[in-house]
Formats: C-alpha cells, sequence, structure tokens
C-alpha cells in the first residue's frame, strides 16, 4: 500500500505521516529531506546554488540512502547520517533552490519513486509525504492525503520545532518565512504545491497530533 500525505511547511504532515507509518507497522518516506540533502552535499563542496545545471549534475551523482529507524527515517549521504544536519534553518532557508529548479526535480523524483516502491516492498507499504507526492510522484497511490491550517498556526507549530532544537528565531521570522515559502512552493514550475486529484483535504488547525492520525487511520481504513 502507498499513501501519499502533501501539504505547505508546519501542516503537521511529517509528524502525522510518521505516526501513521508506525501505527499501520509500515514504512515512512520524508521526501523533503532528498532536496535538504542534495542542498548539504552542494554547500559542502561550496557550489553555487543557483546554478541549475551544476546541482542537476550532483543530484545525478547524489549517493543517498534513507533506513526505517523508531523515529522515522534515517538519512545517510555519503556514509553519514546527516538526519540532524538537514534540518537547520541555514539548509531549509537554501532548500528552496534545490526544489524550484525543474532539473533536480526530475533527478529527484525518479530517485523519491525508487526509494518509496523499496521500502514499500520491504515493509509491505509506505507513507510518502512531501509536495507532490500524490500529483507528481506517486499519482497512483491507494490514498492520497492533503493537509493543511492557517499560516499562524504553522508558524507556531516550526517555531515551537526550531525552538526545540536550540535554534535562535523569532515567531514572526518563522512566519514571514512560511509565507515565502508558501509562494515560492505554489508558484514553482514543476511539482507546485496543490491538491492532488482525489485526495481528502484536511484541515489540521485545531486538531492535536492524535487527532490527526485518527482521522487518517479512519480513511486509510475505509480504502483496505
Amino acid at each position: 500500500m502507498i499513501i501519499t500525505i502533501d501539504g505547505p511547511a508546519g501542516s503537521g504532515k511529517s509528524t502525522a505521516a510518521r505516526l501513521l507509518a508506525k501505527t499501520l507497522g509500515i514504512a515512512y518516506l520524508d521526501t523533503g529531506a532528498t532536496y535538504r540533502a542534495l542542498t548539504l552535499a552542494a554547500m559542502q563542496r561550496e557550489l553555487n546554488l543557483a546554478d541549475e545545471a551544476a546541482l542537476a549534475d550532483l543530484a545525478g551523482r547524489l549517493d543517498l540512502h534513507m533506513e526505517p529507524a523508531e523515529t522515522g527515517t534515517v538519512v545517510v549521504l555519503n556514509g553519514q547520517d546527516v538526519s540532524a544536519e538537514i534540518r537547520t534553518a541555514e539548509v531549509t532557508d537554501k532548500a528552496h533552490h534545490a526544489a524550484d529548479s525543474p532539473a533536480v526535480r526530475a533527478v529527484l523524483v525518479t530517485l523519491q519513486r525508487r526509494i518509496g516502491e523499496e521500502l514499500a516492498r520491504r515493509s509491505g507499504g509506505v507513507v510518502a509525504e512531501g509536495r507532490d507526492q500524490g500529483s507528481v510522484v506517486f499519482p497512483d497511490a491507494d490514498v492520497k492525503f492533503y493537509l493543511d491550517a492557517s499560516p499562524e498556526v504553522r508558524a507556531r507549530r516550526r517555531y515551537e520545532e526550531m525552538a526545540a532544537r536550540g535554534e535562535d528565531v523569532s515567531l514572526q521570522q518563522v512566519l514571514e518565512a512560511i509565507r515565502r515559502r508558501d509562494q515560492r512552493d505554489r508558484s514553482r514550475p514543476a511539482g507546485p504545491l496543490v491538491r492532488p486529484p482525489g485526495a481528502i483535504e484536511i484541515d489540521t488547525s485545531d486538531m492535536t497530533v492524535e487527532q490527526m492520525v485518527s482521522e487518517l487511520l479512519r480513511w486509510v481504513r475505509r480504502a483496505r
């Protein structure tokens, strides 16, 4: 079974996807990690992130693996666990260069599909989350979800996550970053953020994590 969860930053999709996968006993795939890992690799090589050709070339040579873990997914880049490193504010701020590039997306979508299908075979299913999973990567998924929430709620969630990691940011800075990212995600030419055809849309603004997962489970069980 392939389940996709798409939505904007802070909508709750990552947390919900991890817990849904754990509850169902199947794999979890954070596809956004591929763009972050590529960004980190480019930064380590001091590449110009605005050079789409160089980024696409690096994407094609990326030594990237994802392994299921109790906490979700371990991201391994060039043999090193970079799960925490790809979540820093610097990588987050620069990842849009990779995500906005049609050439890069073409390479990474193929990689995401391969990883997702491999995880599904090994685990009996996969929950893939991102921004174009149900629309581009797995258009024939068994169940598709689109999660959303108000910008203010999403900013608060992201701010609390970053503060818990010790990052020095203000709520206003996070809100402004969320709005900029929404604009970029919805207007990019390749793989824009949209509600996938046939997706179940859920507003998570007033929902706890437990309520989110319960609602997702209800729909998944109905589809089985």
